[in-house]
């Protein structure tokens, strides 16, 4: 993320998440959109929706975001908004400013990447690097399915 993000745009977060959850939760079918496909012309409830999680993914966070979060939780849904680690202190003040913050999970990208790949190499008993390796595997598959601009692939040395 470091190195995309000033030509990202969110499509390297929204991608990366997006594979995350291809490995959280096998066997389910994790959407795969262009990251600019905006989630009222494709009647989404956010970026991934996972059982009742609402899964929203942006590189700046907005007071819009912020209110389909708390549509979501109206529709008995739980909201999780994603952004980059400097964008946290913004997101939780505007989930606040929009009375929110009790109801709507704010974490950084980065965190909650590590932590689920920490997690899953531990109970399926896998090398902490095969199982990134394999994450970024399927960022580059779901990127290259659905995007044009393929110079933001990841390449592993």
């Amino acid at each position: 993320m470091e190195n995309a993000k000033n030509r990202s745009g969110g499509i390297v977060e929204q991608h990366l998440v997006g594979a995350m959850l291809e490995f959280l939760f096998k066997g389910t079918q994790i959407p795969n959109y262009p990251a600019h496909a905006a989630d009222r012309q494709t009647a989404r409830e956010g970026d991934f929706t996972v059982s009742r999680t609402v899964y929203h993914v942006t590189a700046t966070p907005t007071r819009n975001v912020v209110q389909k979060c708390s549509l979501n939780i109206r529709a008995g849904m739980h909201p999780l908004l994603l952004v980059p680690q400097e964008q946290v202190y913004r997101a939780r003040s505007l989930v606040e400013y929009e009375g929110a913050d009790d109801l709507v999970s704010v974490f950084s990208i980065e965190d909650f990447v590590a932590l689920n790949i920490i997690e899953l190499a531990a109970a399926e008993g896998k090398d902490f690097f095969i199982l990134m390796k394999e994450i970024v595997q399927t960022y580059n598959r779901r990127l290259e399915e659905v995007e044009t601009d393929l110079s933001l692939r990841i390449e592993l040395r």
